[in-house]
């Protein structure tokens, strides 16, 4: 070890206990930065570099650093972004809480050559904001953020494990092949891209619709059901009036697992939904009513309109058993539990017989 190097490694372990400092002020700002922008951050990990990998570096550029603080990756994070347009929106944010040296950062995916092939982050060197809230000796440090997407990531971690490094790491054919995937890599991400915008922008289409009552049309899913539900006056005054039963309060609960439910019974559109509430909610009622009525339940989920709705199909419609039975499966996976239901809904059409 030159004396160059020693003197680096003695200023690195005197102020080790800085930059694990330095390390978790900068993740707490991070975390609680994303999570009040609802940036969406897949994953967020960061380390401080060991002596050993310092050492290490040292070794590969002897003549670059002259003092641990020529270093400015000892702190390191890594910000995995769902989606590459979200890693300029997490750029922004880091931009406004560090001072950032923008002499030493780099964008990787711009400075890549049209004929050479990768598919890289942005990097940003960073420091803390020169203020009284964070000790002079933290704030001189520089720590690196890297941002990437989770194909970009894909990208990096294999690139890594393949140990290529420049034009000369992989023979030429396996460069050809290399560059191939990397296209294809971006072609993905893009795509992904795409197809999020293309979901956006039809939630805010089907929720427009609904408030409007003009989505007649429109096919259930996770997504229409749930605004359904919250919107249309039409389930809202039928699932209340069932709370009313017993003065309950209603609890919201997530609707999805009836999209399998109302299929089976083909009810498939939000039109056909309002036609099952309007032709069911007589039966539906006088189900709950008698279920519930003189009881102290005092809450009541917010899908339970739903429950009584599809129970009374049930009940009333002509359904033999083995088609009852088809349609327990969908929820339930035990035997008992399926005999049950089906036990329930035979005594309930004995009752309406009487």
């Amino acid at each position: 070890m030159t004396p160059k190097e020693q003197k680096i490694i003695d200023e690195y372990r005197a102020n080790r206990a800085n930059y694990v400092k330095l390390a978790a002020i900068v993740n707490g700002m991070i975390d609680e930065k994303s999570r009040d922008d609802k940036a969406s951050i897949m994953q967020f990990t960061y380390r401080v570099k060991t002596e050993k990998s310092l050492y290490g570096k040292l070794l590969r550029k002897p003549d670059r650093y002259h003092s641990v603080l020529d270093l400015s990756d000892i702190v390191g994070f890594r910000i995995i972004c769902y989606f590459s347009d979200q890693v300029d929106k997490i750029a922004e944010l880091l931009k406004n809480m560090f001072i950032i040296d923008k002499e030493n950062s780099i964008d990787k995916r711009k400075v890549l050559a049209p004929s050479t092939f990768g598919y890289l982050s942005l990097h940003y060197i960073c420091r803390l904001p020169d203020t009284p809230q964070y000790p002079e000796e933290i704030r001189k440090i520089r720590f690196e953020v890297q941002i990437r997407s989770v194909l970009q990531h894909v990208w990096a971690e294999i690139e890594h494990d393949l140990g290529y490094k420049n034009e000369f790491g992989i023979p030429r054919d396996a460069r050809r092949e290399f560059a191939r995937v990397a296209g294809l890599l971006e072609t993905a991400d893009d795509a992904f891209l795409r197809i999020r915008n293309r979901v956006n922008q039809y939630e805010i289409d089907a929720k427009n619709k609904i408030r409007l009552d003009e989505a007649d049309n429109l096919s259930l899913d996770h997504h229409t059901m749930g605004e359904f539900l919250k919107n249309n006056d039409l389930i809202k005054e039928f699932t209340e009036s069932i709370a009313a039963i017993t003065g309950a309060q209603l609890i919201e609960a997530n609707p999805e697992s009836y999209l399998a439910q109302l299929s089976f019974l083909k009810v498939t559109t939000i039109g056909e939904l309002k036609a099952f509430i309007i032709q069911e909610r007589e039966h539906a009622y006088a189900l709950a009513e008698k279920l519930l009525k003189g009881s102290e339940i005092d809450e009541l989920v917010s899908t339970v309109g739903l429950y009584y709705l599809v129970r009374a199909r049930l009940v009333y419609g002509s359904f033999d058993e083995l088609s009852l039975i088809d349609f327990f499966r969908i929820t339930y996976k035990d035997k008992a539990s399926i005999k049950k239901q089906l036990t329930r809904i035979l005594d309930a059409r004995k009752d309406i017989k009487k």
